[in-house]
């Protein structure tokens, strides 16, 4: 395996471990800062996560379809657009996003740990050039990758060029 495909697993495991964390943490509800902090993170974490997700993915021969299908908490986006159930749609749909950011949702008080109140990450909304305003769940993109594409490096990957020859 090549050594930039070999960083970029590297670099996209670390990433969708991020990922993880971020979308399964409860957030003060009374505490801007750290809702702002937290939204720079997870928008840096999510572009990071796929460009190197995507550079991994591009050189696994006949790669099969994965869904995001394991979602962290239970939601309903409040504005229209698709909810995006694919792992490489949603990847293309970040790395071309010309509008990115995160979407939250105040915790049930019975489900908060936090007094006053917690939020979640529940998802992210991209919108590119030619795709309208999409949902993605983070926590479904992260475990997506871990499970169902990670395995996949395994796989023999074959450059464009090997498979012309």
């Amino acid at each position: 395996m090549e050594s930039i495909t070999r960083h970029s697993w590297d670099r996209a495991t670390e990433e969708a471990v991020l990922l993880w964390t971020l979308a399964s943490t409860q957030y003060p509800l009374d505490h801007r800062i750290v809702q702002e902090k937290a939204t720079r993170r997870v928008i840096e974490s999510v572009s990071i996560f796929a460009l190197y997700a995507r550079r991994a993915l591009e050189v696994v021969h006949n790669r099969p379809s994965i869904e995001l299908r394991q979602p962290r908490w239970q939601w309903t986006p409040i504005a229209s657009g698709d909810i995006v159930t694919n792992l490489w749609d949603a990847l293309n749909r970040i790395i071309h996003a010309k509008k990115l950011d995160v979407g939250w949702e105040k915790l049930p008080p019975t489900a908060a740990i936090i007094d006053k109140g917690a939020i979640v990450i529940c998802h992210i909304r991209a919108e590119t050039d030619h795709r309208p305003l999409a949902f993605i769940d983070p926590f479904a993109l992260a475990h997506a990758f871990l499970y169902d594409a990670l395995p996949l490096q395994d796989l023999r990957t074959v450059t464009r060029a090997e498979r012309t020859h």
